[in-house]
């Protein structure tokens, strides 16, 4: 038997001429709606062009093979290139025999995680391949003590009193169509464990959890969103807010644009000093925290 680690990713575009056939990938739509594939372009020049989640992804890879040198380690993505279907097809040419999957978004939602491991089982299936998950790291302690670390850097820097009556912790996770929740996704019940694990470690702060980043899918979507929260939380007094996107292990869009951009402005305009702590990305607390949680599987 040969084995190897098989990231997966939700994928982006790095370059302009990528936004388009992530989008239809992603929505799985062609022609895309009118007008969506230009606004979404303007999304992306605003953060230099393109996201850098890719390029963040492959650092992990890299800093993953230097540490598992007994074990390679191959990147997938659900929504971009390098697909998970050319991928798989690569790693049994290679002559890989187990695949170790591990999801490099946090939590499972039918369009994250759970896609990515649909996809895969799929793929494995067709070139009998035995495919094991290496899922949940976000429960992990060490996990959850580097977001805790970051919320205080976070504070420190901005000269925020993380327990003063005046500042808020606003977890923030993606939102996701109600609906999904519905059919049985864990996605609520995972986000919300994550921040309980946090919370334990800041006791004495203010915290609650919203939702960003809505789509345009018709019905029902999560609540509150943060827009409105936000405002709730001003007029409580809590002005200075220190957003933690929980939901993120990377920084793409939603958090360069999303939080970066466009929710800086909301609080600019409704007197609201908003900041917000980094997540994991290729960071060495989080390499040691993957290198540990894997062996730990006593793969």
């Amino acid at each position: 038997m040969k084995a190897a680690i098989l990231l997966l990713a939700y994928g982006g575009p790095e370059r302009t001429e990528e936004i388009e056939p992530f989008l239809k990938r992603l929505l799985r739509r062609d022609p895309l709606p009118p007008g969506l594939l230009a606004r979404v372009e303007k999304k992306y020049n605003a953060i230099g062009g393109g996201s850098p989640l890719p390029s963040i992804c492959r650092k992990i890879r890299e800093k993953l093979s230097h540490e598992l040198d007994d074990l390679p380690v191959f990147l997938a993505f659900r929504y971009a290139e390098p697909s998970i279907d050319n991928v798989v097809k690569k790693m049994s040419r290679d002559g890989i025999t187990r695949i170790y999957a591990i999801s490099l978004s946090p939590h499972s939602s039918t369009i994250s995680s759970a896609a990515y491991y649909k996809t895969l089982e799929e793929v494995t299936a067709s070139n009998k391949l035995e495919m094991v998950r290496l899922e949940n790291w976000y429960r992990e302690a060490a996990y959850n003590q580097l977001v805790a670390k970051r919320v205080l850097k976070t504070a420190q820097e901005r000269g925020f009193k993380i327990d003063a009556d005046d500042t808020h912790l606003l977890f923030s996770a993606h939102n996701i169509p109600q609906s999904y929740i519905d059919q049985g996704d864990t996605y609520v019940d995972e986000i919300t464990a994550n921040v309980e694990a946090v919370r334990e470690l800041l006791p004495k702060c203010q915290s609650s959890l919203a939702y960003q980043s809505k789509g345009n899918a018709p019905g029902d979507w999560l609540e509150p969103e943060i827009e409105d929260h936000l405002l709730g939380l001003k007029q409580r007094g809590c002005c200075n807010i220190i957003v933690v996107p929980v939901s993120f292990s990377m920084d793409h869009l939603e958090t360069l644009y999303d939080l970066d951009l466009e929710l800086q402005e909301f609080c600019k305009v409704n007197d609201l000093n908003l900041c917000r702590s980094q997540p994991a990305n290729a960071d060495d607390d989080f390499i040691a925290m993957l290198v540990q949680f894997i062996h730990r599987k006593n793969m």
